[in-house]
């Protein structure tokens, strides 16, 4: 059949239209049909998803700080720090904390079955050089010293000098006894004895610092030979 150009033109025009109408056809499905899904978009930083609450504590793995107390370990223990631990802990509780004590500490300075409370320092001593602990449960009675030391003190008119060379517990010293620390006088050994009386007992060297004319420096003198 013979066709003139227009008609030929019309043809080609049809045909034209019909292959598009085919190709929306075929390609319908793959934009949505039986399957739409709604598309949420998201700025970022947000997240579509229902948010978590996370607590991050002081470090992985430590307790609540709600339920746990501070505590500072310090003196011959492999991780001297502050660390959390549960309420009603005692005394080895913590230095297990710090990673245990090293092999020189002298851990018979130090009362290890004590409660220790919030904010307190517990102190472990070195073997060498002797040092008490400041911190010693006040219903405990303070563990003998050994014979190697208690040998060594002198007279008790005596001023102490060297650590370990003995030692006074500032909880049951006399006038006398008080006045062998270094930098304590009749004076210093009766306001001692006073604020002792108020208080009852001393739970730590560091309370000394709260007895007119003692200041850090002074009781920096007196730590190493002092016992609770």
């Amino acid at each position: 059949m013979n066709l003139n150009r227009n008609q030929q033109l019309a043809a080609v025009a049809i045909l034209g239209l019909a292959l598009i109408g085919l190709s929306i056809g075929l390609l319908r499905p793959s934009f949505g049909g039986g399957d739409s899904r709604d598309v949420t978009i998201t700025e970022p930083g947000e997240s579509s998803k229902e948010s978590v609450d996370i607590s991050i504590d002081d470090r992985p793995g430590s307790l609540n700080p709600s339920a746990s107390i501070l505590v500072h370990v310090a003196g011959r223990v492999k991780f001297p720090n502050v660390y959390r631990i549960p309420p009603g802990s005692r005394v080895i509780d913590a230095i297990k904390q710090a990673g245990g004590a090293l092999p020189d500490a002298y851990l018979d300075a130090i009362n290890l079955a004590a409660k220790v409370k919030d904010g307190e320092q517990i102190y472990v001593p070195s073997r060498k050089t002797p040092q008490p602990a400041v911190r010693v449960s006040p219903s405990v009675s303070p563990p003998s010293q050994p014979k190697t030391i208690s040998s060594a003190i002198p007279s008790s008119s005596g001023k102490l000098k060297v650590p370990g060379e003995g030692f006074v517990n500032i909880n049951t010293a006399d006038i006398s006894e008080l006045q062998r620390l270094p930098g304590v006088g009749p004076s210093t050994a009766q306001k001692i004895i006073d604020y002792r009386s108020q208080i009852g007992r001393f739970n730590s060297a560091d309370q000394l610092m709260d007895v007119r004319g003692i200041g850090p420096k002074k009781l920096d003198k007196m730590r190493p030979f002092i016992v609770i």
